[in-house]
């Protein structure tokens, strides 16, 4: 993990980034606001990551079950990007998605040292390595979820007093855009 994210995820889940809000400054809300977002963003990027590479995994593990012929590698991965939308309830805001072009390669780095098969073919990985490797993106996607909660904690309590300002001074909401 870089420096940048590592520290990054650690600034917004220590308890000090969203206590005392009421007495920081507006432009310093924003930007703890800011950062919780961003960091929301990547975790969410990387789970979906984590998430894709369980699903052609198991697909691989079931198309042996059922003795189907082999897929090439790029139409499962259409197939697993395709599967479902978005699981849950609406969180009540506009969708932004703004993962940058370093964080999406932060992720695509760390997704590749979960399980360190990188861009290996599922195809030539014996039963026992895919079953190995299941285990470990799943224990991951566990642990990137937990962030990921904990990290939409943090960002809702931000946007809390952001709302809380905004409410008792409407005016503050134009120093926003």
């Amino acid at each position: 993990m870089s420096d940048r994210t590592t520290s990054r995820a650690a600034e917004v889940l220590d308890q000090s980034f969203a206590e005392g809000l009421a007495e920081i400054s507006l432009e310093e809300l924003r930007r703890r606001r800011d950062e919780a977002l961003a960091e929301r963003e990547f975790q969410s990027y990387l789970r979906r990551l984590v998430q894709t590479r369980i699903d052609i995994l198991r697909d691989e593990q079931a198309r042996r079950v059922e003795g189907g012929d082999p897929q090439p590698l790029v139409e499962r991965l259409a197939s697993a990007l395709s599967e479902g939308g978005p699981k849950g309830t609406s969180r009540g805001e506009a969708l932004v998605v703004s993962v940058s072009s370093e964080d999406m390669a932060e992720a695509q780095l760390q997704a590749d040292a979960i399980t360190r098969i990188g861009d290996a073919d599922p195809r030539s990985m014996s039963d026992e390595d895919l079953v190995a490797a299941v285990a470990v993106l799943e224990e991951a996607e566990r642990s990137v979820s937990a962030d990921r909660v904990a990290i939409f904690h943090v960002h809702d309590r931000l946007q809390d007093e952001l709302k809380r300002r905004y409410r008792a001074d409407p005016s503050l909401i134009a120093r926003e855009f």
